[in-house]
């Protein structure tokens, strides 16, 4: 099933690129799908080192939903930000992760959360907080914005982990099982 969804993940990237429209308006890209997945576990409580959909910390779920997609990132913030491609903040897009300070000290990598959109003003996340669990919060939130320390990029790990494949042997009905992009 999940080298379906590989292939199935490969198609839409390669539809993308082609035009051919896909079959959820708007779910297009790579990035698109990750945060679409993310997305279903609003609300979930947060539970300290929880990694499950019972409950989940900042990096457990950052970790579970690439884990989806088979790109496996440590189990806490500081290493995972040490796994992606460096952003700054112009260059951050939908799918990023991005990276604060912790209530203690601002300077170490303490929570981890997950671009959903990108504004003029900045960017939201998905993210695990203590108080309300897996919610959506803005970049300039004042509590965020003044423990930013960094972004990186690990949704491009989604795509180099898809198996090569001839294009030949992919057809619509296989791509329409994707659970990610309904009719």
């Amino acid at each position: 099933m999940k080298r379906i969804l590989l292939i199935l993940l490969l198609l839409v990237v390669h539809s993308a690129s082609a035009q051919t429209p896909p079959y959820r308006p708007g779910v297009s890209s790579v990035a698109d799908i990750v945060v679409e997945e993310a997305m279903r576990y609003l609300g979930t409580p947060y539970r300290w080192g929880g990694k499950t959909p019972k409950g989940f910390d900042c990096a457990g779920f950052t970790r579970y939903i690439y884990g989806k997609f088979e790109v496996q990132l440590p189990p806490s913030a500081g290493p995972q930000y040490r796994v992606g491609q460096k952003l700054k903040v112009s260059e951050i897009r939908k799918g990023d992760l991005v990276f604060y300070g912790g209530r203690g000290s601002s300077k170490s990598i303490g929570h981890v959360g997950l671009v959903t959109s990108v504004d003029k003003n900045g960017f939201y996340f998905i993210h695990s907080a203590t108080s309300t669990g897996i919610t959506i919060t803005h970049s300039n939130e004042a509590y965020y914005k003044k423990r930013y320390i960094g972004a990186c990029r690990v949704s491009h790990l989604v795509v180099s982990n898809l198996p090569a494949v001839n294009d030949d042997t992919l057809s619509t009905p296989v791509y329409r099982h994707n659970p990610f992009l309904k009719p």
